[in-house]
């Protein structure tokens, strides 16, 4: 079966998002929406007051996706 065959066929792995804490060291349960795992990680970061970012299914952090306790639509509070 071809590559695109199994595009056609909805065989295609899906994208997995996971809020990580490095203090921590703990990553949350997947999440196939960026948004939902961003939400998460800015859960922990409030309750916890600790920094989090958003990696992806590889283990690799989501540029522009770290979460300061306090921040609303992506901004640090002052």
């Amino acid at each position: 079966m071809t590559t695109q065959e199994q595009e056609a066929t909805g065989r295609r792995w899906a994208p997995a998002y996971r809020a990580h804490c490095p203090r921590c060291r703990n990553s949350g349960r997947a999440f196939s929406s960026y948004s939902n795992a961003e939400q998460a990680a800015q859960g922990h970061a409030d309750k916890h007051y600790h920094v989090t970012h958003v990696i992806d299914q590889y283990g690799i952090r989501v540029i522009g996706s770290t979460r300061h306790p306090g921040d609303e639509n992506g901004k640090a509070a002052p």
